[in-house]
């Protein structure tokens, strides 16, 4: 034995005395040898055929199978370049992983047994120490080995298992961290025995549980969403922030240029990168500098008409934030700017209605300052109680929900390719004549007074609230069960980095995340930060739990492949706090290296998967597959590529097209 064993107590010494006159003394150590033995252990595998791998890898050893009969267990390993010197076979076969050894370098579990070259040992120690009682020595009817073949019978009785007992096995070639069955990080496979004498080519139930990936996965439509305008980011993402303001879309009424937005926003780069954008069109962005964001000509029109056009704002208070103070609030009431916002959301809406799909996610960002729905702060002391609307008036009910409903007009029926969000609640948010649910955005994120007070945004989406003209809003409560909430971290750097620090900062990050079931924060996030920056471990933890998170618990199948269909039975669980956002299809296949032979795509709706487990059973159509060996594999498609397009949280192998193998060597013939 490569470690040393305990030494045998008395009573085992006994038994083994009293066993060796019953059975007319064999030589010592010996165990029973097999009746009528349906696999003859010689290093011959042609009676091993019909049986299907349990699992597979590369390097030496390359084939674990496992097989009984009504008295034995059997056990094959194939490959190349076996060690003819060291090999360990390892038996769970209780099912408990908090029983038995916990053998490194595979998912956790509970071995009961261990076969050292033609030794069998039972484990006696306390899970970790290295403490095994030798119970015998095989055979050469009961071991061969050579480069190629290890072939083992242990009775049934001896292993205290029977027939419809489950185990779980594995295989080490000579103490190596990669030469093993199955591949170092996954799980043993497990194995059940079957009711009756197995014959050779009997097709048994295979189930299997994938090693979870314990850290975030850059996943589409989640985590992060910084600027567009960079190109680059140490944290990785898959959402880019675009804010564009209606002067730079429509310098020129009528004509909108795209073209210029979305070269300053780099829509062609973040395509080739999968990445998808959110949207905000802005009508007032607070600056540095005078300025306007809304269209020149527009302007003009409402001068010329008589029009009052806006209010052009400098505040001196700081209110707004070091340098972001001066800005023009534009007139929203005024006729000719609602019936122009009309036709430049169609023109956004009718640009991005396409199978590229460049826009995931837009938020009405037409009102207020930033698209924030507010045009605060309103005087020019922080210590006044006067209303006099310094940085422009907010627009009453019947005018605000004009802007909305524009939104829901042009995108209503197209929520398969984008989705809209706003930030706060109002009753077209749930209640409108086109079936639209909306989405929404907290843009203060993190901060604890803006999240509950009465006014707060939460408060407000759950409760209804009391808006700042004094007009009673309505909630949207619990809006997060069929859309999605998202946000950005409140001011600034500071803010954000206030939000991932440890104590209470992060603490109450966690508890906004748990309430309000957020997918992303942007455009100020982490994105901008270094990789392994103090805060990482923070970051990472808080971009795990955001929105979806899936994570694939089992797997069962037949051992090959017969008649007419292939049932396949799978468990994800979503550990995450929010569902995922459109109806991709999840599809399970059978492969024969890279091409898809045949699949089926069960009926289920990700978007309805909140946290918790979810269990697919479907049967794949086989009956016009060709004999041969192939790979059982699942992915979410991506309607836009048609290819795999979410990462599961597993330690498991993943095609180069985004797939993942869930078994190998499936036998049709």
């Amino acid at each position: 034995m490569s470690k040393s064993v305990s030494s045998n107590k008395m009573f085992i010494v006994l038994f083994v005395v009293i066993a060796m006159v019953v059975s007319l003394f064999p030589p010592i150590g010996d165990l029973p040898r097999a009746d009528a033995a349906t696999i003859k252990v010689d290093g011959n595998v042609s009676d091993w055929s019909g049986i299907n791998a349990l699992t597979t890898h590369t390097g030496t050893a390359q084939s674990l199978k496992v097989t009984n009969d009504d008295k034995n267990l059997y056990l094959l390993v194939e490959g190349a370049g076996l060690s003819t010197a060291t090999g360990h076979f390892w038996l769970d076969t209780d099912n408990n992983p908090a029983t038995g050894y916990l053998t490194s370098g595979w998912g956790t579990n509970g071995v009961e047994w261990m076969i050292e070259n033609n030794t069998l040992y039972n484990y006696a120690g306390d899970g970790t120490s290295w403490n095994w009682n030798e119970i015998a020595k095989l055979t050469p009817e009961q071991f061969f080995r050579s480069a190629s073949v290890v072939e083992v019978l242990i009775p049934l009785a001896t292993l205290k298992i029977g027939v419809g007992s489950k185990i779980k096995a594995g295989y080490i070639d000579n103490n190596s961290a990669t030469n093993r069955l199955p591949a170092a990080d996954q799980t043993l496979p497990e194995y059940v025995l079957t009711t009756e004498a197995k014959a050779p080519g009997a097709v048994t139930t295979v189930t299997s549980n994938p090693v979870e990936l314990d850290s975030p996965l850059n996943n589409p439509f989640k985590g992060w969403a910084p600027s567009a305008k960079t190109t680059s980011y140490p944290q990785p993402v898959k959402l880019v922030y675009a804010g564009v303001t209606w002067k730079e879309l429509e310098p020129t009424k009528g004509k909108f240029d795209f073209a210029a937005i979305e070269a300053k926003n780099n829509f062609a780069h973040w395509k080739t990168k999968g990445v998808k954008v959110v949207f905000r069109l802005i009508l007032d962005s607070p600056t540095g500098e005078a300025h306007r964001d809304i269209p020149d000509w527009l302007y003009d029109e409402m001068a010329a008409a008589g029009e009052n056009p806006g209010t052009v704002y400098n505040d001196p208070t700081g209110r707004m934030g070091a340098g972001n103070n001066m800005g023009f609030s534009p007139n929203y009431s005024a006729p000719s700017v609602i019936a122009g916002h009309k036709k430049v959301v169609e023109a956004i809406a009718n640009r991005y209605n396409t199978n590229v799909r460049p826009v995931a996610f837009v938020q009405i960002g037409s009102l207020g300052h930033w698209g924030e729905f507010h045009t605060w702060p309103y005087t020019k002391t922080a210590d006044s109680t006067e209303n006099v609307n310094f940085t422009g008036a907010f627009p009453p009910l019947n005018v605000s929900n004009q802007f909305v409903q524009h939104y829901i007009d042009a995108f209503a029926g197209k929520e398969d390719k984008m989705q809209v969000l706003i930030r706060r609640s109002m009753a077209l948010a749930t209640e409108n004549n086109k079936g639209m649910k909306l989405g929404m955005f907290n843009d203060v994120f993190g901060d604890k007074p803006s999240f509950d007070a009465d006014w707060g945004w939460y408060t407000g989406t759950q409760n209804g609230y009391w808006d700042d003209l004094g007009q009673k809003q309505p909630g949207n409560p619990n809006f997060w069960e069929s859309r999605i909430s998202a946000g950005e971290f409140y001011s600034g750097e500071f803010g954000m980095k206030a939000s991932l620090t440890s104590g209470a900062g992060f603490d109450e990050t966690m508890r906004q995340t748990e309430m309000s079931k957020v997918s992303w924060l942007g455009p100020n996030s982490p994105a901008p930060l270094a990789v392994g920056n103090e805060l990482q471990a923070n970051i990472d933890k808080l971009k795990k739990r955001m929105g979806y998170h899936f994570v694939l618990k089992e797997v069962t199948h037949p051992s090959a492949i017969t008649g007419n269909s292939f049932e396949v039975k799978l468990t994800v669980e979503n550990k995450g706090v929010q569902h995922f956002p459109f109806n991709w299809p999840l599809e399970i296949q059978l492969r024969k290296g890279d091409t898809i032979v045949a699949k089926k795509q069960p009926k289920v709706d990700l978007r309805t998967w909140k946290t918790g487990t979810y269990t697919i059973t479907e049967s794949i159509p086989v009956s016009s597959l060709a004999p041969g060996k192939y790979d059982l594999s699942v992915a979410i498609v991506n309607p836009e590529t048609k290819r795999a397009g979410v990462d599961f949280a597993n330690k498991i192998y993943r095609y180069s097209f985004g797939a993942y193998k869930l078994a190998s060597g499936l036998e049709k013939k």
